[in-house]
């Protein structure tokens, strides 16, 4: 009988310990979740909601060799293929979406639009337009 009690106890005592280290994964995979989901929108190219701040952060995309010339009459955006290359595709569909906003903003425009191109291929490399969103 006591053989038993010990073998139950012991089985309790793993059954508490599976079940501590299991909540302490959990935990542990939820915090760095959260790490992780935080550094994805600190590091997001976001367009502010002042069509007046778009230059600044237009001219910061210009020295950092990312865009080559930026015209919003025409909606057209001509860029550095190695550093659109190095954007990933969620930060290039941000780009691409925010200042076709804020191109239909500054034209008056009702619809979106947008063609970006490469500087040195002049290949399309993203537009948003009549046809959607398409990013390379």
């Amino acid at each position: 009988m006591a053989v038993r009690t010990i073998a139950v106890a012991d089985a309790e005592d793993r059954r508490q310990r599976i079940i501590i280290i299991s909540l302490f994964a959990i935990g542990i995979f939820g915090l760095s979740y959260l790490v992780y989901d935080y550094l994805q929108i600190i590091n997001r190219a976001t367009i502010p909601e002042d069509i007046t701040a778009v230059d600044p952060i237009v001219a910061r995309w210009r020295e950092e060799g990312l865009v080559d010339s930026f015209d919003p009459a025409n909606a057209k955006l001509v860029v550095n293929e190695e550093a659109w290359d190095e954007r990933r595709r969620e930060e290039k569909v941000g780009i691409v979406t925010q200042l076709a906003r804020y191109c239909a903003e500054k034209n008056k425009a009702s619809k979106w639009t947008l063609t970006v191109f490469g500087k040195t291929s002049s290949v399309v490399l993203g537009e948003i337009g009549s046809s959607g969103l398409r990013v390379q």
